[in-house]
């Protein structure tokens, strides 16, 4: 994307930035946005996780526990990403 001009940002909830790459602490670290826990965890991102979920979740894979499998593998951070 930088290579192309487009803006970057590195959405990170709680503890992620100790996973970031070497380069990108080195090159990037001015496209951190950290986001904060309450926001992750809050109803607005939950709800919207929840419908999310609803529309993508194929019949075939709609098991009773497919909700906390998708919470299992969801990284709320990346629903902020466009």
């Amino acid at each position: 994307a930088m290579k192309h001009q487009h803006r970057l940002v590195h959405f990170l909830g709680p503890g992620d930035e100790e996973w970031a790459s070497a380069k990108a602490r080195e090159t990037q670290r001015h496209a951190f946005e950290h986001v904060d826990r309450d926001l992750l965890e809050g109803k607005l991102l939950s709800e919207a996780l929840e419908k999310a979920g609803e529309r993508r979740v194929l019949g075939s894979q709609r098991t009773p526990d497919w909700r906390a499998r998708v919470a299992e593998m969801a990284a709320r951070r990346n629903f902020l990403q466009v």
